[in-house]
């Protein structure tokens, strides 16, 4: 699993992720947890362009990681080439290589991929974002205008989702499977909007964005950590920030001893 998180603000979006990555093979004839690595990369820039990419979910398409299609995919990408037809791109070449290796399964079974991306399209000066997960999406969704601003994260959502927002999602299902009317179940849904936290993104300094984007990724780790069972993310932080000037990391996963 992972957390990865999008803060766009008027003057620049930053991309974050954690740097867990979990394996799993079969043992005595069940597919179980075999081991936890903390240094998987996650965030990445496309080229040399002000677009960088966050992936969350499936670590790895049959015997090649996501970060070596990544980089492969990069090589090819025109330099004049917007966000939006980056990510139709993005999505058309994972998509051969991700029904190769699981098209024969049914829907259901097929693991889950995530890619969101994030940058500026030449010209423009506002930041655009698009994302797609597989097998669920035949094209690059819209996770907010170019011309609004706000926070985003996937992955391991719910942690933040419950601070963020005041109330858990699933207590609506709780809800109604105790048998509360759905008029009642809208109604609380509707009071429960004023429960969500009040943050000014749009005039929110890059700086603070930075730590915006460090608060959501720490907080989902925290939680990770101590809630029983196998960590679901952890790591050290990656981090990065895009302005009309280019692409630059505040947190880059680097190799050493």
């Amino acid at each position: 699993m992972s957390i990865v998180a999008c803060v766009k603000v008027y003057d620049g979006i930053v991309l974050g992720a954690d740097s867990m990555t979990q394996i799993s093979g079969p043992i005595e004839g069940q597919t179980q947890f075999v081991k936890a690595y903390s240094n998987a990369r996650k965030l990445f820039r496309i080229g040399d362009l002000p677009v960088g990419v966050l992936t969350h979910g499936l670590g790895n398409i049959g015997t090649r990681s996501i970060e070596s299609f990544l980089y492969e995919f990069s090589r090819e990408v025109r330099k004049d080439s917007p966000v939006d037809s980056i990510a139709g791109q993005l999505l058309g070449f994972i998509r051969g290589h991700y029904e190769q290796q699981f098209g024969q399964l049914p829907i259901d079974q097929r693991p889950i991929i995530g890619f969101y991306l994030a940058g500026y399209s030449p010209g423009q000066p506002l930041a655009t974002e698009r994302e797609f997960i597989l097998p669920r999406h035949d094209a690059p969704m819209i996770p907010r205008n170019d011309d609004d601003f706000g926070a985003s994260w996937r992955g391991v959502g719910l942690p933040f989702r419950r601070l963020f927002f005041g109330v858990d999602p699933e207590i609506y299902d709780i809800m109604h499977a105790n048998g509360v009317s759905p008029e009642v179940i809208e109604r609380v849904r509707e009071a429960a909007r004023r429960l969500a936290a009040p943050v000014a993104f749009s005039g929110m300094p890059v700086q603070d964005a930075i730590g915006y984007c460090k608060f959501i990724l720490e907080t989902t780790i925290n939680q990770a950590l101590y809630e029983i069972g196998v960590p679901s993310c952890g790591g050290p932080l990656q981090l990065a920030i895009i302005t009309p000037r280019g692409f630059q990391w505040i947190s880059e996963l680097v190799y050493s001893l």
